[in-house]
């Protein structure tokens, strides 16, 4: 494993610290930061994604209501 050594500002660290369980490393404390930051952005591009499909379901169905109209039973 390759280590590297970054510099943190004091109130960063003391952030890190209240986050972090005791036993956790930093390493693991930001790691868990990267997974929920990671687990959001999806979260908001799933559902992004889905609005966008659930906006041209319903501009199709309004299309097929239209038409259906228009033919005789």
């Amino acid at each position: 494993m390759d280590i590297t050594t970054i510099k943190l500002h004091k109130r960063t660290k003391h952030s890190l610290d209240k986050l972090r369980l005791k036993r956790d490393s930093y390493d693991v404390a930001i790691q868990k930061l990267i997974f929920q930051v990671r687990h959001e952005n999806l979260k908001k591009k799933l559902i992004a994604g889905y609005s966008s499909l659930g906006k041209e379901d319903l501009a199709n169905l309004n299309e097929w209501e239209t038409a259906s109209k228009e033919v005789e039973w």
